[in-house]
C-alpha cells in the first residue's frame, strides 16, 4: 500500500509532478496543510494546486462533454424535491454538453462527505453541493480542490471562503429573508406580542441566518417577547410536534409564530387547529410553496418570504460562465419575492 511518505519521496525525486502528487494525496485522505507543507512550506492545497480550481477567470481544458455531480443534502420536504427536479431537468436538457449525476445524503453529514468523495473517484469535472451543515463538509470539498475539481455551493454555504475553498455560493440572502418577516411583523401588529420560533435544522446555514436577520429587527422592539424557540428540523412533522409542545406550555398566550420554512409553518397551523385555538395568531414563514402563497392570500398566514428552490437554470448558467473564462462573483444572489395579502393572489404561479 502506498503511504504519504512514499509520495514525498517520489515528488522529491521528480517521479511525480505537483498535480499528480496532490491527487494521490487526496485519495489517501491527507490533510491540506500536510500536502501544502511538502509543496510550498505550509501553503494550503487550494493555493498549492497548479489548477487553482476555485479562482476565476479560469482556464478550463475544452472537452466535448463535462461531468457534473450534484451532492444533495436530503429529500425531506417539497423544497428539496423542487431543487433536485430543477437541477435534473436543466442539465438533462443539455446532454450534448453535460453528463449529469446526483446523489442524496439522506440528512447524514457523513454520507454527504462520502458522496462527494464518490464524485472525486468518478473524476467528475464539477461538483455542486448543498452543504447539510456549515463545517463538516469542508474535509471532502478540500479533497475535491486537491483533485483540481471546482466546487459550487448552492442554497447553503459552508464555513469556507468563495474564490478559495469553493468557486462561489449561489443562493438567497437568508439574513434579509428573516429581516423581511421581522419588518412585516413590526409594521403590521400592535401592542405586546408574545411569540414562538420554530428553528430550522441545527447547524444549517439558513436556520442560523434566518434567525439572525429576524432578531436584528424584532429584538429592537421591546413589545415583542420570545416565549420559546426549538428546532423543528425543517419538516412538517417536526414543526407540528414543536408547536404542540409550545401550545401545551403557553396556550392562548401565543400571539405570533415565526417558522424558518413553510413545512414547519404548516405543522404549526395544524397544531393550532387541533388545539382549538381560534384567536388571531400571526404567522410568518419562508419558502414560497404555492399552497403557502394561497394561504397568505386567504389571510390564514400573515407573510411568506420566497426562497426559490429552482437552482437548475442559475447553476447551469454559472458553470457555463466558468467554462467561458468569466469572473465569477463570490456570491451569485438569488432574488426572492415577499408575499403578503395584498400581492399573494397575483404571485401564486411564482411558487413551487
Amino acid at each position: 500500500m502506498v503511504r504519504f511518505n512514499d509520495l514525498e519521496d517520489l515528488i522529491k525525486r521528480g517521479d511525480l509532478n505537483r498535480g499528480e502528487f496532490i491527487r494521490a494525496a487526496a485519495m489517501l485522505g491527507v490533510s491540506m496543510s500536510a500536502v501544502g507543507a511538502v509543496l510550498n512550506g505550509g501553503t494550503d492545497v487550494a493555493d498549492a494546486a497548479a489548477c487553482k480550481p476555485s479562482r476565476t477567470p479560469a482556464k478550463v481544458p475544452k472537452k466535448a462533454n463535462y461531468k457534473v455531480g450534484f451532492a444533495q443534502s436530503e429529500l425531506t420536504n417539497p423544497w428539496r424535491t423542487a431543487e433536485t427536479d430543477s437541477m435534473k431537468t436543466v442539465f438533462n436538457q443539455h446532454k450534448n454538453r453535460f453528463s449529469y449525476t446526483w446523489n442524496n445524503a439522506s440528512s447524514s453529514t457523513n454520507k454527504q462527505v462520502s458522496n462527494v468523495e464518490d464524485f472525486i473517484a468518478q473524476k467528475v469535472d464539477f461538483i455542486v453541493v448543498t452543504p447539510l451543515q456549515q463545517d463538516p463538509l469542508r474535509a471532502a470539498t478540500a479533497k475535491a480542490l486537491a483533485a483540481c475539481i471546482p466546487v459550487f455551493e448552492i442554497d447553503r454555504q459552508s464555513s469556507g471562503r468563495a474564490g478559495k475553498d469553493f468557486v462561489t455560493f449561489i443562493g438567497s440572502d437568508f439574513v434579509a429573508q428573516g429581516a423581511k418577516v421581522g419588518h412585516w411583523m413590526v409594521a403590521n401588529t400592535k401592542g405586546p406580542i408574545n411569540y414562538v420560533e420554530l428553528y430550522g435544522t441545527t447547524g444549517a446555514t439558513p436556520a442560523i441566518l434566518r434567525r439572525q436577520g429576524f432578531h436584528r429587527v424584532i429584538d429592537k422592539q421591546s413589545r415583542f417577547r420570545l416565549l420559546a424557540g426549538q428546532d423543528g428540523n425543517f419538516t412538517l412533522a417536526g414543526g407540528k410536534q414543536v408547536m404542540q409542545n409550545f401550545i401545551s406550555k403557553y396556550g392562548q398566550k401565543i400571539d405570533m409564530v415565526y417558522a424558518h420554512n413553510d413545512d414547519m409553518a404548516f405543522g404549526a397551523l395544524q397544531a393550532l387547529k387541533s388545539a382549538g385555538i381560534t384567536k388571531k395568531v400571526y404567522v410568518g414563514t419562508i419558502d414560497g410553496q404555492k399552497k403557502m402563497i394561497q394561504a397568505v392570500a386567504a389571510g390564514t398566514v400573515s407573510v411568506c418570504v420566497q426562497s426559490d428552490p429552482r437552482f437548475g437554470p442559475i447553476t447551469y448558467q454559472t458553470i457555463n460562465n466558468y467554462l467561458a473564462g468569466k469572473k465569477i462573483p463570490a456570491w451569485v444572489v438569488v432574488h426572492d419575492h415577499t408575499y403578503t395579502k395584498q400581492n399573494a393572489a397575483s404571485l401564486v404561479n411564482t411558487g413551487f
